[in-house]
């Protein structure tokens, strides 16, 4: 370089609503941030680590594109992004309104509607399930008795398993109705039960080409919330094919283009059928998992990838170990006691999320659990049972 050249200015994003994983792994790779925060809202810890904070109405789209504008005008930013749930929607809008590249609005919107992600699915004949928008307990129980056997009935847009039912026939349409509405459920959609063992599968895309980095086993509990995950997942090789087929079936037919996706799967006797996906990595963890067993790092993809600082995945990865986390769901009531096993010289992680003199309370959503484990082992039965046997040794005591 000449005495008198400048270097060149680093890359430039904005992160809205984002994670501090995000801001980290971007600045880590060069990336300067403008880090966009909820107005209505105190600054988060993680806008004092970027470059750039500002304070919006996330919902406004008008005021997001008025705020970053003029930064995009001075110095073009090379995405919009963001790995939160209530931040996807926004970031889809404002990228289009600077006219940057990413995943639609359109996809965004599909991702976050079930209903409609249903019917592009079902009039694609992509792992037809049968479904229905009831308007109240009767079309519910109408439902019921077209698809001769149980349904589920869930928020189109809802997410960490919250105010989702089984309705076992149509004499129970009316209490599950009720139910649905007491635990705050909107937008109701119902679909046939689907029977078998539920996964999920997190894949990252890039150009319109979609890799599958993972497949994890998930234990569901009462209330259909995740208990615990597995990686890698101990499903038959054929079975693994037909999902990942199924996968990047579903991604084209939504119009990802870029970045990480996160795909619930059931395992029915019937093939493997989408329940639902988002354009971010998954939720209880699944990206330490990741790292655990895969030695990824997909935050770091998501920020360096569609700048051209990082090569994006070409194949599937192959796991170096396998890791699990388990969730810890004591019973309902004020925690007494409180002991954890020591983990001191080991890989295991316990987090609790109540002290002594909390509420548990009966586990109805994601939220509603106490906290967790995560392990690593030598494959994902070694690192489950390793963390099986870690759950079984904390004690937290209730007054239920």
């Amino acid at each position: 370089m000449n005495l008198g050249q400048q270097a060149p200015a680093a890359p430039r994003i904005a992160v809205l609503a984002g994670t501090p994983q995000l801001v980290r792994a971007a600045r880590a790779l060069g990336i300067d941030t403008v880090f966009v925060h909820d107005a209505a809202q105190p600054a988060p810890p993680v806008a004092a680590e970027a470059d750039t904070a500002l304070a919006v109405d996330l919902a406004d789209t008008d005021a997001l594109h008025q705020a970053l504008a003029p930064l995009h005008a001075e110095r073009p930013f090379g995405r919009v992004l963001s790995l939160t749930e209530r931040g996807l929607l926004p970031t889809a809008a404002v990228a289009e309104r600077l006219g940057l590249p990413g995943n639609s609005l359109h996809t965004v919107g599909l991702l976050q509607d079930k209903q409609r992600m249903r019917e592009i699915l079902n009039a694609r004949g992509i792992g037809p399930v049968h479904t229905a928008a009831p308007r109240g307990a009767a079309d519910l129980a109408a439902f019921c008795r077209t698809t001769g056997g149980p349904v589920i009935l869930k928020p189109a847009a809802g997410t960490s398993s919250q105010a989702v039912f089984r309705v076992a026939g149509p004499q129970d349409a009316e209490d599950v109705w009720r139910a649905f509405e007491a635990a705050g459920g909107t937008q109701p959609i119902a679909e046939e039960y689907l029977d078998g063992p539920e996964i999920s599968v997190e894949s990252f895309s890039y150009d319109g080409k979609h890799t599958v980095l993972a497949v994890t086993d998930k234990l569901v509990g009462t209330a259909f919330v995740e208990t615990g995950h597995t990686q890698p997942s101990a499903l038959p090789a054929p079975v693994l094919v037909e999902v990942t087929a199924l996968v990047h079936a579903f991604l084209d037919a939504v119009g990802l283009t870029e970045g990480p996706a996160h795909t619930e799967v059931k395992v029915t006797g019937k093939g493997p059928r989408i329940l639902e996906s988002h354009n971010r990595i998954g939720g209880d963890k699944i990206r330490e998992l990741l790292r655990r067993a895969y030695g990824l790092d997909v935050v770091a993809l998501t920020a360096g990838c569609p700048l051209g600082l990082l090569r994006p995945p070409a194949d599937p990865p192959v796991a170096r170990r396998g890791a699990a986390i388990r969730f810890l769901t004591p019973p309902p009531g004020a925690v007494r006691h409180i002991a954890l096993p020591d983990t001191e010289g080991t890989s295991a992680e316990i987090r609790l999320d109540v002290a002594v003199g909390d509420l548990v309370r009966p586990v109805r959503s994601s939220q509603d659990r106490a906290g967790h484990i995560i392990t690593d082992g030598r494959d994902a039965a070694d690192a489950a049972r390793a963390c099986e046997e870690l759950a079984g040794r904390v004690r937290i005591e209730t007054s239920g």
